[in-house]
């Protein structure tokens, strides 16, 4: 029988408490204090008993997650057998986080031979941190000859070609992880990283057809309607997409620049500062300054200071500092290089006279 809480023995009436009693094979005689005490000692003591404790082998989850895979290996390794794959895949991932991708690789092949295919996959990641891809790749490929419906070997397989560089290749998986899915996201971002805008944002309305409620996704598809020139729809949608987040920053900006490209500068200027109320983003800061410029100098400079201050070197933002210059203090330039002039322009004078 499952047991009572102490709360029920403590409000028992007497008959169903003697009842309680002989089902926990206890002595039911007695005074109804005494019983019902004997019955919460019985039921303190079963819990004790009862209590979960966590193994190595969880303790070594959990320090591997943690950060600290020195003390998790010592406990995987105290916790390894030769009839399951699991610890060694554990102590794998214990030693590729301490940095020791050699070992790692050793326990992961281990665990391939006693039969864990997603091992396969652990073997790949080390073996990429290793700067080995290529062999990264073919474990990958191995693992989805096994399992060829396994979203997570497709994911590992587009990212590890990305990193590649092969974006074709890289496509070609995400295509085969929005055919598993149902959902072409990620294959409209591989996309646009691969500058194939106009199948990016067919893979984006497709996507958003499904998910309209998507404001990332909605964001996505303005940002490739304004990279084909498509102003109006590229407005249209980002609008649509600040309507579902107002609050997002990039949805902002992106929609800024798009009615900056289209002539409406006030307008603009109000959602670029609506979002520096939001977040002081560099990218923010950046446009504004730059729509600003000669209009309002003073407060150009201002906004490139700020990005300054996060990023020294950024060459946009040198170079608007110098279009937006006060014109006071550029007069102020000349004349003082002027004044610098003079006395050697005096002196070439006198020893022209003294020649003659």
């Amino acid at each position: 029988m499952s047991l009572p809480s102490a709360a029920e023995v403590e409000h028992a009436e007497w008959p169903a408490l003697k009842e309680v009693a002989s089902a926990l094979g206890l002595n039911p005689k007695g005074r109804s204090a005494i019983v019902r005490q004997r019955i919460l000692d019985h039921l303190r003591t079963a819990r004790e008993e009862a209590e979960w404790r966590p193994g190595k082998a969880e303790q070594a989850v959990l320090l591997t997650h943690l950060g600290f895979a020195d003390a998790a290996v010592k406990l995987w390794e105290a916790t390894i057998s030769l009839d399951s794959p699991a610890p060694w895949v554990g102590l794998g991932t214990a030693y590729e986080r301490a940095g020791m991708l050699e070992e790692a690789v050793k326990c992961f092949d281990r665990a391939i031979q006693m039969g864990d295919v997603a091992a396969r996959l652990h073997k790949a990641h080390a073996l990429t941190r290793a700067g080995a891809p290529d062999l990264a790749l073919a474990e990958i490929d191995r693992s989805l000859a096994d399992r060829p419906g396994d979203t997570r070997a497709w994911a590992h397989r587009a990212a590890l070609l990305e990193s590649m560089g092969r974006w074709d290749e890289a496509i070609a998986a995400h295509t085969r992880i929005a055919d598993l899915t149902h959902n072409r996201f990620g294959l409209a971002r591989a996309l646009m990283k691969a500058l194939r805008f106009q199948e990016a944002e067919a893979a984006l309305a497709s996507h958003l057809a499904d998910h309209p409620e998507d404001a990332v996704a909605g964001n996505n598809r303005g940002v490739c309607l304004a990279k084909l020139g498509r102003w109006k729809e590229a407005l249209d949608v980002l609008r649509r997409a600040a309507a579902i987040h107002g609050r997002d920053v990039g949805i902002l900006n992106n929609l800024a620049c798009v009615l900056a490209a289209m002539g409406k500068t006030d307008e603009a200027l109000r959602k670029l500062r609506a979002a520096r109320r939001i977040a002081e983003d560099p990218r923010v800061l950046l446009n504004e300054a730059t729509l600003l410029g000669r209009k309002m100098p003073a407060v150009a400079q201002e906004r490139y200071a700020r990005v300054l201050a996060v990023s020294p070197k950024q060459p946009e933002v040198l170079a608007g500092k110098r279009v937006t210059r006060s014109p006071k203090k550029a007069t102020k330039r000349v004349v003082k290089a002027r004044r610098k002039a003079r006395p050697a322009r005096a002196k070439t004078s006198a020893k022209r006279r003294r020649r003659h």
